[in-house]
Order: structure tokens, then sequence, then C-alpha cells
């Protein structure tokens, strides 16, 4: 069994009760000793080898906890339409022409990322812009929020979508003046499209977990939280891309509601699996995207074409109380999308009640990206123990589509960290990639800096330092799956999952966080990623 001592460099451990160590020594997947190196020397068998840091610094891996790895993997194959990369909708009718060009006729054919609050037009594009790329192949253009889609004429014709479709329970056609739907479908509406794209084979998304696998590693990320399997195929993908050594990462999959009654008809509970690969919580959407205004707000948007467009609930009070009955009851974790402080509102409701019904002490249920805030949400979510997943990197990419949306007032509570910070809330950090960058460094950054894309102020009273920012990437993002006794620390006992970085992120400049080389990646005492 592999056994070393890893020392000379800066070793942040993210234990408070021994904040930095001289160094520290893996036997096979554990750390087993920590503090000098007289100490570590005397826990480690003879012949034990060394990892010279060269005066690098090292801390634990980064959790991703809120992402979608197979999609990010088919995202990385897909038509990139990402800002800045490109700035006009005549930008993204070039690149899907172009991609055209050497995909045969009839083939469908994707991209992402475009958001229309930084396209030069100001816009959404159409489905007659994208006809201009081709009329012979179905085109599907995903929104950066993953919360809408843009489709061309044959898309739409192929998928049956006319005048006189109806909206989807949930979901938007949007249309033009003479009823006609434009192209644009948001939330649930999406569906009408996507369920005539051929589906992806099991060996596809095998495949898409081994981009998002090699991306995610290179970043410094050893374990990662799977924001939503809604298919009985997708969870037999993790397990073939684990055994075919493909996935590394250490990955919890949460599990979208309709496959609950399967779970538990096999008597599968949270937790289930180890500690390469296991079921996570029950995951829940409670509203739409706050880029794209479908997010559920109690105040309308601003600059909007509907001066009365309050965003989409996803399910009525009733039926999101039901459904987080259902999961809880059974003993899970409730991880609940929820951006709009309308929907965060519901979310609260159908927990409390939940929890009146069967009190449960430990139940870390979560709120994931819960963007717009309240004092009175913010003294709630305290009171009932819900943990916060948020996304920092919103703001620096993001950050001045909400501030068109929602005006200065409100973008201060809009995605806050030193508020819940200090209300006492368990804060834990993720990207939600491939709706935003996936590195950690980036997000740790945007909260550090709180600016967006443009140079402008976000909201500076609620950015946090670094040193408080790696422990929601590290020990909080392990609290956030009941793992914090096996990772998110350097400490004798735990995995031994880490990461180095070229200089130590407490010292550098704000301005360059984000640019730091991650010079290895190790998990389990192995290393999957050097420089």
């Amino acid at each position: 069994m592999d056994a070393y001592l890893v020392t000379n460099g800066t070793i942040l451990t993210m234990d408070p009760a021994q904040p930095t160590v001289e160094a520290f020594g893996v036997i096979g997947e554990r750390i087993v000793a920590t503090g000098s190196i007289a100490d570590v020397e005397a826990a480690l068998p003879r012949g034990y080898r060394r990892l010279d840091l060269a005066g690098a610094t090292c801390l634990p891996g980064f959790n991703e906890a809120h992402n979608h790895m197979i999609n990010f993997g088919f995202v990385l194959g897909q038509v990139n339409c990402r800002y800045p990369a490109v700035r006009s909708i005549e930008e993204i009718v070039q690149r899907f022409a172009e991609r055209a060009s050497r995909t045969a006729p009839g083939t469908w054919i994707r991209g992402r990322g475009y958001d229309d609050n930084v396209l030069a037009e100001h816009r959404h594009p159409t489905r007659s812009d994208l006809d201009r790329a081709s009329t012979v192949h179905p085109l599907v253009l995903t929104h950066s929020s993953g919360h809408m889609l843009v489709a061309n004429s044959l898309a739409l014709q192929l998928a049956g979508v006319t005048r006189e479709t109806p909206d989807p329970p949930g979901g938007h056609i949007v249309r033009d003046e003479h009823g006609e739907p434009t192209g644009l479908l948001q939330e649930n509406a999406m569906e009408l499209v996507e369920r005539v794209i051929p589906a992806p084979t099991l060996d596809d998304m095998v495949e898409a977990l081994r981009r998002c696998n090699d991306a995610y590693v290179a970043a410094g990320i050893t374990s990662s939280q799977d924001a939503g399997s809604d298919h009985p195929l997708q969870v037999e993908a993790y397990q073939r891309a684990v055994e075919r050594g493909v996935l590394k990462l250490r990955t919890s999959m949460m599990i979208r509601h309709q496959l609950l009654p399967h779970l538990l008809g096999l008597g599968v509970k949270q937790g289930f699996g180890d500690d390469h690969l296991r079921i996570g919580p029950v995951k829940l959407f409670a509203d739409g995207s706050l880029i794209g205004r479908t997010a559920a707000v109690s105040r309308s948007f601003l600059n909007d074409p509907r001066p009365d467009n309050y965003g989409i609930t996803i399910w009525t009070q009733e039926e999101l109380d039901e459904l987080v009955w259902q999961a809880h009851s059974a003993g899970f974790q409730v991880a609940t999308h929820a951006i709009g402080d309308r929907a965060i509102e519901m979310v609260l409701d159908a927990y409390e009640r939940a929890l009146a019904r069967l009190p449960r002490p430990d139940h870390r249920h979560r709120i994931e990206h819960c963007g717009v805030l309240r004092p009175d949400l913010i003294d709630r979510i305290a009171r009932l123990g819900v943990l916060v997943v948020s996304q920092p990197i919103f703001i620096a990419e993001y950050g001045d589509g909400f501030i068109r949306h929602l005006g200065l007032e409100r973008i201060q509570l809009t995605y806050p960290l030193r508020s819940l910070l200090e209300a006492g809330i368990r804060l834990v950090f993720s990207t939600d990639c491939p709706v935003s960058a996936y590195q950690p460094l980036r997000c740790i950054q945007a909260a550090v800096l709180e600016r967006t894309a443009s140079g402008r102020s976000y909201a500076l009273e609620e950015a946090i330092t670094v040193e408080e920012a790696l422990p929601l990437y590290t020990v909080n993002g392990a609290y956030a799956t009941f793992e914090e006794q096996r990772k998110g620390m350097i400490r004798p006992g735990m995995l031994a999952d880490f990461v180095v970085l070229e200089r130590d992120p407490r010292t550098v400049d704000p301005e360059e966080l984000a640019e730091l080389r991650v010079l290895r990646t190790v998990i389990g005492g192995a290393t999957v990623y050097e420089a």
C-alpha cells in the first residue's frame, strides 16, 4: 500500500483545531497523520516516499456542490455561444451555419450559452434567425441559464409546435404579435422540443462524464454533486463510468423526484453506494432562472416586455408540499431549486410543514441557488436550519443582467453572502456548470470582488474574504451531503483528496485568483491530474 509524506509548502487543512500544518501523511486512500514532519514520519511505515510541494500551497480538494456533469460533457461538444466568444446574434448564426456545413442534413445540431442581456441586439434569437443558419437541420440553442431554448422552424415542425399549441403547465411558448411561436420556449415548454431529439446512448453519456471528469480534476475538483439525475440510464452511466475508470471524481447523484418511487421500491435510501459513487438528495424545481426572468418573484421584473412578469412557478404550493413530504417522510434530504423570493418562500413553507409533521433534527434540506432574498426569508432559513447552495460566479457572469432585471435596491440581497454567513446559515459554494464557468477559483474570486462582467460594482457589502470562502467550497461541500467525517479537511482519518495550487490564494491579489494554476489534484491518495 502506497505511503507518502507531503511537506515543504503551505498546507491549509480547513480544520479549525489545526488550520495549518508542516506536513501530513497518506497511506492508501486515507490521511493518517498531520503536524510536524517528525510526528508524521512516526505514523508512516519504513520506505515511505515524499511529495515535495516546493513552496506551493496544498488544501482539501474542491467539492462542486451543484452542477450538471453529463450535460456539461455534452455541452463541450456543442456549438459554443457563450459570451465573450459570441457577442451578437449574427455571430450565433455564423457558428451554427459553419457547423451545419459539415453535418449531414437532418441531423440535430445543438448550441449552448447565449445570454440575451449581453448580445449586441439585447434580445433573444428567433426561429427566423436560426433559419438563416440552416433550414435542413433542426437547430436548438439553449440559453446560458439552461431554462429556455430557441428552436428553428424545422425543429418546431418536428416537435409539432404551432400557434395552436397551448402552454404546458410550468412553461411558456413565446409568441409574436400574430400569435406565432417565435422559437423561444421557456421552462417546461422546452420539453416539447427536447422529447423529439434523439436520446443519447449509454456510451454517449459515459463519454460525456469522461470529458467532464478531465476538466474538473484539472481545476482542482475532487468531489461533485450532480444536480439532477432524472432517468435510469443516467444512473447506469455513472456506474459504468466508474467501472471503466473514466470517472474518478467522487460523485453524489441528486435524484429527481420522478425516480423516487423506484428507489423506494428497491429499498434504496440516501447514502446508498460508496465513497466513489452514492445516492444523494432528492432534487426538486420550484421556479425558473433569474437571468431569463422566469424566477418566481414577488415584485415584477424591470425592463420586461410584459409589465406583469412575476416569473414562473413549476408547482402549486399544494403540489410542492406533497413532493417535499414524499421525500422527507422517506428519510431523504431535499434539495430544491428556488431563485426568486416568491419561490424561496414556497419552499420554506413546504419544508416547515414537512418538519412539523415529522420532525428531523438533522435534515439538512437545501435551497439550490436561493437568489432573490429578503430579510424575513434569511431569518426563516436560519431558524429552519436550511442549507443554502449558492453560486457567486453568477454575479461575475450575469450580474449586469440582474441589475437590469431587478434594480439596485433588490440586488443588494440577491445572492447575498455576508448576510447569510452573519445569520449563521450554512452556506455552500458551487458553479451550476454548465450554466457558469466550472473553475472554483473563479467562483471564489467572484465572491471576493462582487463585480459584474462589465466591471460594475454589485453588492460590495456582501463580499467575503478568501479565508471565509475556502471552507464553503471544501468543508461545507462535504457537509451538504452528510460526508463531513470523510472529506473536506486535511485531518487524520479523512480521504486523501487534495489539490496543490502554485500560490497561496489567501495572499495573492484577488484580481489574480482565477489565474492561479492547479499543479496537482489527488483523489484517494492517487494523482489524477498534474500540470
